[in-house]
This record gives structure tokens, C-alpha cells and sequence, in this order.
């Protein structure tokens, strides 16, 4: 297929961009799934262990050990997760710029890198053609899923309440954990309505989330 120059390069950049950003997120535990009332990513060791069959690996044999001690799986969701961003993190940075996690410095005794890497996104389809993508690190954070910009989600953990925004999310949790207060103090930041409205709010959402399947905090 013959590539030809492409006309709005900054416009395939940019979605070049945001697809790759958003698959990488995919690969990202997700913190709002749950299998039975446990995190979905522990499902398959849980299973196992279930079944009385041994783990499957090492770090499946660890996992189960750290479980068996009493972590909340919560807490392992949360780590795994830090995890997984700074990783993500440091492989924008790689690709935008090796000199950004000291690679390749003039620093006294270093090396200078011998390579350095690029990311291209390739159009198979009309128009067919390559264009350079950049700005990896400092973009990977917006499109982070939680709405958070990378950052942990700390406690209470949201309710697991779909299809409803954070805000809402959060001020059930604050509810159920019995801090009304708190509660109602973070729908009204985010929405800007009186106290009334929000505790109505908030009593609703309590309510109809006490209603329904896997309603556990």
C-alpha cells in the first residue's frame, strides 16, 4: 500500500494519541469490578484455592499467602494499581524523552544511551500513513478512567454504584461508613446544591443502592 503525506497530521496525532493512552489504561486493574464481592482481578486465584487446587505460580502462591494473612483485597487493588500507573508512567517517559528518567545525561561516569525510541502510529486504512506521537507522560493522566488524574482513590473506596459520578459515588460511601456530614459536604461541592437537596440526594441513592444485587459497599 503506498503511504502518502497526510494532510492533518496533528489531528491523526492526536488520536493516535488518545487511542494508545486508552488501550494502555485498559491493561490497568480495574477497581470497580467485583466477582462475588471480591476485586474480579483476584478471581482466578480465588477460584483455584476454592477448588483445593494449588496456585498456578509463584506469584500466585504469594498472593494467596497475603490473603490468607488477612489483607483487606481492597488495599492489594489499590497497590497494584500505583503500580501498574508508574510503570505506564515511566514507559511515556521513555518514549518521550529517555533524558526524563536520566537516561542517556552527561552525567561523571555515565554512558550515553545508545538508542533512543519514538512511538508511530501506522493508518493501514485511506489515508494510509505514519505520523509521530508525542506528549505520552504528560497525557497519560487525563485520560486515566477513575476521573482521578492518576491518583490513589484512598477511603472510603467509592460506592459501587455504575453508571452514577464519582461525587455521588463517594457520598454514599461517606454515608454508609456513617459520616453524614462528610457525606453531604461532598455532593455539595460538587454540585453546588443546598444542604436539603443533598441529604435528599444522598438518602435516595442509599437507598436504592441497598435495593439492588451487589450492593455491598
Amino acid at each position: 500500500m503506498i503511504e502518502r503525506e497526510d494532510s492533518r497530521p496533528d489531528e491523526r496525532s492526536a488520536q493516535a494519541l488518545q487511542s494508545f493512552l486508552a488501550t494502555l489504561w485498559s491493561m490497568v486493574v480495574d477497581e470497580d469490578s467485583y466477582t462475588d464481592g471480591h476485586p474480579s482481578w483476584l478471581e482466578p486465584e480465588r477460584r483455584s484455592d476454592q477448588q483445593g487446587n494449588g496456585p498456578a505460580d509463584a506469584g500466585a502462591s504469594a498472593l494467596q499467602r497475603v490473603l490468607a494473612c488477612g489483607v483487606d483485597p481492597d488495599d492489594l487493588t489499590d497497590v497494584v494499581r500505583e503500580v501498574q500507573h508508574e510503570v505506564l508512567y515511566n514507559v511515556c517517559q521513555l518514549l518521550d524523552d529517555p533524558g526524563l528518567l536520566g537516561i542517556g545525561l552527561d552525567h561523571e561516569g555515565s554512558r550515553p544511551a545508545e538508542f533512543r525510541w519514538e512511538l508511530v502510529a501506522v493508518r493501514d486504512g485511506e489515508p494510509a500513513g505514519r505520523v509521530p506521537v508525542h506528549g505520552l507522560h504528560s497525557s497519560l493522566d487525563e485520560l486515566d478512567p477513575s476521573g482521578r488524574h492518576g491518583e490513589p482513590r484512598g477511603r472510603p473506596i467509592p460506592a459501587r454504584l455504575p453508571g452514577h459520578p464519582l461525587h455521588a459515588r463517594l457520598a454514599v460511601a461517606h454515608a454508609r461508613a456513617g459520616d453524614r456530614i462528610r457525606a453531604i459536604r461532598t455532593w455539595r461541592k460538587a454540585t453546588g446544591a443546598t444542604v436539603t437537596e443533598a441529604k435528599a440526594a444522598i438518602d435516595l441513592l442509599v437507598d436504592r443502592a441497598g435495593e439492588g444485587p451487589g450492593s455491598a459497599p
